[in-house]
């Protein structure tokens, strides 16, 4: 792999990463079954254009949330003991 290539990988990694943090801390302050925030991802992937069809990224942000949510559930478990 070219260096060039293997350091924009590496920066795009690292913002996605960043990224996902951020939304992993939003998603905490919210109730990850709301039926307008899942409407709202829907939308945005009916209207996406790139090279990813919709149901693989369906199935990303449904990972991502259930993260999220295994994240809450260990802080919900680890503060009643």
């Amino acid at each position: 792999m070219q260096p060039a290539l293997r350091y924009q990988l590496a920066h795009l990694d690292r913002t996605l990463l960043a990224l996902l943090n951020e939304r992993a801390r939003l998603l905490s302050q919210v109730d990850l079954n709301d039926p307008g925030r899942k409407a709202m991802v829907e939308d945005l992937l009916r209207r996406h254009g790139g090279p990813f069809d919709a149901s693989s990224l369906t199935s990303l942000f449904e990972v991502i949330d259930l993260g999220c949510q295994d994240r809450d559930a260990i802080r919900a478990s680890g503060a009643s003991q």
